[in-house]
């Protein structure tokens, strides 16, 4: 075949860098539990991690890859009633905004409700903000919906790298131990994790639309992480130590936007 040799080249470069490595370590499958459709991924990992996804309510499971089907099956078996649940509350929910970033909707900013106002032909694209003027988009004449979203995301980005460093600056020496690096994305399912190996952590963008203090509250949880790896007694006794209140604040990031 004429592309063979470039095949075999890009996929020998591939596993030069890993990659191919990576992709055949996982292991997808699909199984049927109690009626509940479940996506299954075997990776090289220690622990079980189950999660419901919204809006629609699939389900999708990561296990080891030595586990046996039947463990598997437990697993799934052992959480139905969670499973179902967490579904029940997604089909109740009212249905999906799909924001276009226009004039009239509703936008969270730091907790708050905001009406956002466009105002098109513009010399330049920007955001503002504040107590008096409210919540503004500024943007040049036929600007698409999709770069007006990206616009507020990088709004909301710039944001939390405003205020991410003075809270690294007060909360590190309390915790007693450092980030390497942060960094910002948005997550489905967490608000922030911590590479233990390289102290890294990353935090989710949609941070930005909660309270302040929940921003301060995840960065402390992944923080305290660089001392304790896992949600031990130890870890949550160190929560308590320092932010007493850190119950109250984990309630407020389950409300939904």
């Amino acid at each position: 075949m004429p592309g063979s040799i470039a095949t075999k080249k890009f996929f020998s470069w591939l596993e030069n860098f890993g990659v191919v490595k990576k992709y055949a370590a996982m292991q997808k499958e699909h199984i049927h539990v109690a009626g509940i459709a479940v996506e299954v991924w075997r990776k090289p990992i220690k622990n079980i991690n189950l999660v419901v996804y919204a809006p629609d309510g699939s389900v999708r499971i990561s296990v080891p890859r030595i586990m046996s089907d039947r463990r598997v099956r437990q697993a799934v078996k052992d959480r139905v009633s969670w499973i179902e649940k967490q579904q029940a509350h997604f089909r109740a929910q009212a249905p999906l905004v799909i924001l276009k970033a226009e004039s009239g909707e509703i936008h969270k900013v730091w907790g708050e409700t905001c009406l956002l106002t466009v105002f098109e032909d513009c010399p330049r694209n920007h955001v503002k903000f504040d107590q008096t003027t409210g919540f503004s988009l500024h943007v040049r004449k036929n600007t698409s919906s999709k770069s007006r979203l990206r616009l507020l995301d990088e709004w909301y980005r710039q944001e939390l790298k405003n205020r991410i460093p003075a809270l690294l600056k007060e909360w590190q020496p309390h915790v007693g131990r450092e980030a390497k690096e942060w960094r910002i994305k948005r997550m489905k399912t967490r608000w922030g994790t911590c590479n233990i190996a390289s102290r890294r952590l990353w935090l989710n963008l949609e941070l930005a639309k909660k309270p302040e203090e929940c921003l301060e509250y995840i960065l402390v949880h992944e923080l305290l992480h660089l001392l304790e790896k896992n949600h031990n007694e130890n870890f949550y006794q160190h929560m308590e130590r320092l932010i007493p209140h850190w119950r109250t604040i984990d309630a407020l990031l389950k409300i939904e936007n």
